[in-house]
């Protein structure tokens, strides 16, 4: 079975719009492929627009927005959890996913098998299509080391990787299940 469960870059512009009719959505990110996710038809309405953070990148440089001093906002981005900051590095969905089921279930055994880049991807349904991979949580990844490593980043993997990690570390809530929004997910997925 396949999940069809929403990214979070959706489920957060349909929260966005939920609240904010007149919002403009513009998500900000690694990953070159959000661009396609964002024209899909079941998208579109709640995601504007998509830039790479090369792009933004280049945009700040034409505009002379020097980040370092800029004053960083004391309420942060704090709602999001340790388990949905990870999401962005390979294995960290399928961690998220074992964390509630082992809440809510703690002696269910997942087996979980993970795939970095489309040629392990491939490779990882292939073998799941035979069978190798029975009641396995499968995990694929396109870009090698997670969506940190998208086309559109602009430094090292594991820098990137590292700095999400700290990120997520800095959370008052392990899984998405502890934050408000838990709450309003039902209304998002219609």
């Amino acid at each position: 079975c396949i999940s069809m469960a929403l990214t979070p870059m959706t489920l957060t512009a349909r929260l966005i719009k939920q609240h904010n009719p007149d919002a403009r959505v513009v998500f900000i990110g690694p990953c070159a492929a959000k661009k396609l996710e964002a024209m899909r038809r079941s998208v579109r309405s709640e995601v504007d627009f998509v830039l790479t953070f090369e792009e933004m990148t280049g945009i700040f440089s034409a505009k002379h927005v020097d980040l370092e001093n800029i004053e960083e906002d004391p309420a942060g981005v704090s709602d999001a959890s340790t388990d949905g900051r990870n999401f962005a590095v390979a294995g960290g969905v399928a961690q998220a996913v074992v964390n509630v089921i082992k809440r809510d279930h703690p002696d269910q055994e997942v087996k979980v098998a993970n795939a970095e880049g489309l040629k392990e991807c491939r490779q990882l349904l292939k073998l799941a299509t035979l069978g190798k991979y029975p009641g396995y949580l499968l995990e694929g990844m396109a870009c090698p080391g997670g969506c940190v490593a998208g086309a559109g980043t602009m430094q090292a993997i594991k820098k990137s990787q590292t700095s999400v990690g700290l990120y997520a570390k800095q959370s008052t809530h392990k899984t998405s299940s502890e934050t408000e929004y838990i709450k309003e997910l039902d209304k998002l997925v219609d």
